[in-house]
Formats: C-alpha cells, structure tokens, sequence
C-alpha cells in the first residue's frame, strides 16, 4: 500500500503537462482487464501497472500480484514486460506461493486510421516458464502471441468498441501433467464515459479445443476505471465464469500510472 501511494504522489506531481482533453489518452482508460487498451505510450514514456487477482473454481483457489510495465520508443513503438511477481494457490494440493511466468511484448500503433477515432495495432508477445508449473504456480511452456488490436470511438468519444484478438502457440514445453497447447483467444467490449472514468464490460474467450485441447474459457467482466489523475487510474474489475471450465468467481484491482516522455 505505501507502493501504491507513493507511486500517486508522484503521478499527481507530474500530472499537470497532460491537460489536453482531446488526446487518445484522455479519451479512452489506460489498462483493461483482459483486453490491451488501445492508447500507446508516448516517445520515452513510462507507463506502470501494479495489479492484484483473485479467483476462484470449486476449492481451487488463486491470488497474483502482478507488475507491466511499458515503454514508448518512439510515439507509435512501444515495449513492454508482464511479470505474476507472486502467485499463490493450493492447485498441487497444499498452498504454494512463488514467483509466476514472464511475458515480454512489442506493438505498434496506428492511433489515427482513416479517421480520429478509429484506431489499429499489431502485437507480439513472447512467454517464459519462470513459474514452477508442478506447484500450479505457471503453465510450463515457452510461447508465442501475434495479436491484433482494434478500438474505435462512438459520439465524441462518449462510448468506445475495442478488441484484442490473436493466437498463443507453445513452443516448448516442460514435462507437465497437463501438456499446454496452442489457443485462439479473444478479449472485447464496450466502454462507456461515465463521470471521472469509463464503465466497462468485457467479455474474454480463449480455447485449445481446436487443437486436441479440453478447455474453452470464457468470462464476462464488468469493471470501473477511475481516471485518480490525469496521469494515473485505479481499475476494479469482477470476472464471472461463463463455462465449467472457467473459475466461477474472481475479483481484480489495478492501479496504473505514467511518467516520463516528451512534449
């Protein structure tokens, strides 16, 4: 918590270079749920999402702390890193609490496609096993993620149609019980500006079933993104399972903020 409020502080120091309502920035959240939010990062711009997960599936039980961070390298270029800094659950059994699986990424953006307010990037992501996946705490694979990224805005900006689409192919796997294989999946929703944030409703699908697999996951997740400050938002999110194989009940939290880049 002292984190989180530090990091607040320093986002509301920094605030007062960003009062341009009409940016993308200012029009549309930082950070989704599931889903990519559409807006880059600036030229040399930071953006940092601390985030807390819990869920649920019968007497499974699972709780992350989660770390991205991202990084314009120039105003359409950006890279970024998704670490599960701590993952808790008793999936082997007992409780177990380590460190998750990594995710380093790279997109770019086209924030203006034929119109301001249609706008399109292309993502890549590669995973790593950092987690140890016979205590439950990571997938055990190594992989791939080509994603496409769509988002376009309706009434001035009031209302925003987004998704994120793409396919997970695993590269290399450890010797696992439950032997991961490759996924399609797809993160969309509507978002609604409703006082000092968005209303939001995602739905997430994501299934190996066309691949000899056995799960097709599938949520819906209404959230609130609360724009703190120009420069930072605070996210509550509540995922509800739509199929067997999806846990039934989950809760999420995220702050983000930014810092850094060039006028």
């Amino acid at each position: 918590m002292v984190y989180l409020f530090l990091l607040f502080l320093f986002s509301f120091a920094v605030s007062s270079a960003y009062g341009d309502e009409n940016a993308l920035e200012n029009r549309q959240p930082l950070e989704l749920v599931f889903a990519d939010s559409i807006v880059p990062q600036g030229r040399h711009e930071t953006m940092l999402t601390t985030g807390g997960w819990y869920s649920r599936h019968g007497r499974i039980h699972r709780a992350l702390l989660t770390q991205k961070v991202e990084f314009g390298i120039t105003d359409q270029f950006q890279i970024s890193t998704f670490m599960e800094l701590l993952n808790s659950t008793n999936e082997s059994g007992s409780r177990k609490t380590g460190i998750g699986d990594l995710e380093i990424g790279a997109r770019y953006t086209w924030p203006e496609l034929l119109s301001p307010f249609t706008h399109l990037a292309l993502a890549f992501e590669a995973g790593f096993p950092t987690g140890n996946a016979r205590r439950g705490l990571g997938e055990g694979a190594y992989s791939i993620s080509p994603s496409l990224l769509f988002s376009h805005e309706f009434e001035e900006a009031k209302y925003q149609l987004f998704f994120s689409t793409g396919i997970e192919l695993i590269t290399k796997h450890r010797r696992v019980d439950d032997v991961p294989r490759h996924s399609l999946f797809f993160n969309g929703g509507l978002s609604r500006r409703t006082g000092p944030g968005w209303i939001v409703g995602e739905i997430s699908v994501s299934s190996d079933e066309w691949n000899r697999g056995k799960e097709t996951l599938a949520a819906l997740t209404p959230s609130y993104v609360w724009r703190v400050t120009p420069r930072a938002e605070l996210l509550v999110g509540v995922p509800i399972g739509l199929t067997s194989s999806t846990d039934r009940v989950g809760a999420v939290m995220k702050f983000t903020f930014e810092l850094g880049g060039e006028d």
